[in-house]
C-alpha cells in the first residue's frame, strides 16, 4: 500500500534542497505527482490497454481523458487496468474521464459540472476539463477556482500565443484573462504547437 500522496517526497535526482543555491536544476517543493491528459477521440478497449500500458511504465497518478465518446454507463467500457476512475461524465460525442492508480489511497471525487470533474489526492486538487468547440468560455462551463495546489489539465478548445498559436480566438483570450486573474500560471512547452486547428 503506496501511502497518502502528501506524504511522498520525491526530489528527484541532483535537486537543489536550498532554495539559495544556483544552477540550472530545480527545487522540489512537494510530492511528485504524475498527470497523463489526453483527448482521446473515443475511448476503446484497445486505447484502454495502449493507455494502461503507458501509464505504467511512466508511473503515472492520474490520467485525465477527454471525448471519451461513452455514452452508455457500463463499467467496462471505462476500465483501465491498474487504475481506479473517479470521475466521469457520459456523452456521445464529449465526455470526460479521470482516473487514478489503484494503490493511491487518498485520493476521492470532490465536485463535478458540465465540463469539469475535480479530484482531491492528497492536499492536491486537480480538475479534468473539456469545453466542447461549439461552447463559448464563460457561458454554462465556468471553470473551477480551487485552492492551492491544483492543476486544471484537459481540452480547453481555445487558441492564444500563450500555448502555441499564431493568432487568439475569443476563447483563448477570455481563458488567458480567467488564468491570470486567478493566479494561475500556464504550464506548456513552447516547442509543442497547436493541435488540430
Amino acid at each position: 500500500m503506496m501511502p497518502p500522496a502528501d506524504q511522498i517526497y520525491d526530489p528527484g535526482r541532483g535537486a537543489k534542497k536550498d532554495p539559495t543555491e544556483t544552477g540550472d536544476d530545480f527545487l522540489a517543493i512537494g510530492p511528485a505527482l504524475r498527470i497523463m491528459q489526453l483527448n482521446v477521440e473515443g475511448l476503446s478497449a484497445a486505447k484502454r490497454e495502449v493507455i494502461s500500458s503507458i501509464a505504467v511504465r511512466q508511473k503515472i497518478d492520474v490520467i485525465c481523458l477527454e471525448e471519451t465518446h461513452v455514452h452508455v454507463d457500463k463499467t467496462n467500457h471505462f476500465s483501465i487496468a491498474g487504475f481506479d476512475l473517479l470521475a466521469y461524465s457520459l456523452h456521445t460525442k464529449y465526455g470526460r474521464a479521470t482516473y487514478v492508480r489503484d494503490n493511491i489511497s487518498d485520493a476521492h471525487h470532490v465536485t463535478s459540472s458540465v465540463c469539469y470533474d475535480v479530484i482531491r489526492i492528497g492536499s492536491y486538487r486537480v480538475a479534468n476539463i473539456y469545453k466542447p468547440p461549439s461552447e463559448k468560455c464563460g457561458t454554462t462551463n465556468t471553470l473551477p477556482v480551487l485552492p492551492h495546489p491544483s492543476l486544471l489539465v484537459g481540452d480547453f478548445n481555445s487558441h492564444h500565443p500563450d500555448w502555441g498559436y499564431q493568432v487568439p480566438d475569443e476563447d483563448g483570450k477570455m481563458l488567458q484573462d480567467w488564468a491570470s486573474g486567478n493566479h494561475f500560471h500556464i504550464i506548456h512547452d513552447s516547442k509543442q504547437r497547436g493541435t488540430f486547428h
